[in-house]
């Protein structure tokens, strides 16, 4: 059976791994888009796409604003560019604007709130079930965005 060596990028250029060396590297996926905010928004809040492509605070109980794209990277003003994570980790010192509370409960599922952009550990009981992520520790939150479920 032969033997095959991955491509690798070496000194800037392709190159076939060198025996003896081994591929050991931390793999995560973190995938962001740069949108334009329609609205003020804070770092880790929820939002979702507007017809407009423009980003808005998603709610859990408005069908129309339910479908969440991702959570913003940094605070953003109106009209401003922001970074919008939709998957991966995402580390913030202090969740209080984006949940409530300082920080997030290690291993508790998060979802979107009723309230515009919020998160919440507390499973709706009304309007959608949308599913945001995981908290990972206090200050970080594993992202992997459910579609939304009409309760």
């Amino acid at each position: 059976m032969a033997i095959h060596r991955p491509v690798v990028l070496i000194a800037g250029k392709l190159a076939l791994l060198p025996a003896g060396d081994t591929l050991a590297a931390k793999v995560q996926e973190v995938d962001i888009v740069d949108m334009t905010a329609r609205e003020i928004l804070v770092a880790g809040m929820a939002v979702y796409c507007s017809a407009g492509l423009q980003v808005m605070k998603a709610k859990a109980d408005d069908d129309a604003k339910a479908n969440v794209l991702g959570l913003a990277v940094a605070a953003a003003a109106l009209d401003a560019s922001v970074q919008i994570q939709t998957d991966g980790v995402l580390e913030l010192a202090d969740w209080t604007d984006a949940s409530g509370s300082a920080a997030l409960v290690a291993g508790s599922d998060y979802f979107l709130d009723s309230t515009a952009g919020l998160l919440t550990a507390t499973i709706p009981a009304s309007g959608n079930l949308v599913y945001v992520g995981r908290a990972i520790s206090p200050q970080k939150l594993e992202i992997s965005v459910q579609r939304a479920i009409r309760l």
